[in-house]
């Protein structure tokens, strides 16, 4: 199972107030709550047992003492170390550890939650359709930037926007063969839940890449992609760990399109390759 540690931050927005406590008591002082009795630990966190017990098969753990022998496990794969977010004066050393057993253990869940049967399915309605249309915003935006250069090698016709009023006009002009996949971290942004609502008005199926589940655009999409979002340092310059996983992603889709059309797009990404010989010879 991937850390137990960076699952409880990854749900921990998704919780009720009283297991938000539980989360942050068990981030903060894991070594501790290995030696706590389940009464002692829903004391110190003013709740009851039940919620504790409740909070673990959440996790998907038999238990509360299957959560000890996870954090267990965890706190041995930091080396000691609690488990947390960058803090200020930090050395690179102390970073760079936390901010690779933060994405390993993100592409871990992400690997864990991608549905193959949704991988195929969408894989089939780019090869069908007529233009994909791509949109996303902020950091999301890189994401669909470089899914747009990808599939332009492989030969496919597709349009990137990340500027509501140029999408609307490119969906209001595009056809019911059009496939709109969107890329959204919260699922939630209006521009998001807008352009999906258009989409479902002109009858064109729209796939989205978020790590909201439970978004208003998750419920609008005809087809979901769960990317994560397990948290950012209050002092990080930018998203991280939930652009990392909304790549994997878009990667995985891209590579098994590869993989299933490959006698299809080997003309395209010869033609793609030697034209940029070219060009970088010139």
């Amino acid at each position: 199972m991937e850390n137990i540690l960076v699952v409880i931050q990854n749900v921990r927005n998704q919780v009720s107030k009283k297991e938000r406590v539980l989360c942050d008591y068990i981030l903060a002082s894991p070594t501790e709550v290995m030696q706590l009795p389940v009464q002692s630990l829903a004391q110190r966190c003013q709740i009851s047992a039940a919620t504790v017990v409740r909070f673990c098969r959440r996790l998907d753990l038999d238990g509360y003492s299957d959560l000890k022998l996870h954090l267990s496990a965890a706190v041995q794969e930091t080396q000691g170390q609690e488990y947390g977010e960058i803090k200020p004066g930090e050395s690179a050393s102390e970073i760079s550890g936390k901010l690779q057993l933060h994405f390993e253990n993100a592409l871990k869940v992400t690997t864990k939650k991608l549905d193959d049967q949704v991988i195929e399915t969408v894989v089939t309605a780019l090869h069908e359709a007529h233009q994909v249309q791509l949109f996303g915003l902020v950091s999301s935006s890189l994401v669909v930037q470089d899914m747009y250069q990808k599939l332009s090698r492989l030969g496919l016709s597709a349009v990137v926007n990340n500027d509501i009023h140029l999408a609307a006009t490119t969906l209001a002009s595009g056809s019911t063969e059009d496939l709109l996949l969107v890329v959204s971290t919260s699922g939630n942004t209006k521009e998001v839940v807008t352009l999906l609502k258009f989409a479902k008005e002109k009858s064109i199926t729209t796939v989205l890449v978020t790590a909201n589940t439970n978004s208003t655009g998750a419920m609008l999409a005809d087809h979901l992609l769960e990317s994560q979002n397990l948290g950012e340092s209050v002092i990080r310059p930018g998203a991280s760990t939930s652009l990392v996983t909304e790549f994997f992603v878009a990667d995985v889709l891209l590579f098994r399109y590869v993989a299933r059309y490959y006698a299809e797009v080997l003309d395209s990404l010869k033609d793609s390759r030697e034209l940029i010989k070219r060009l970088n010879n010139d």
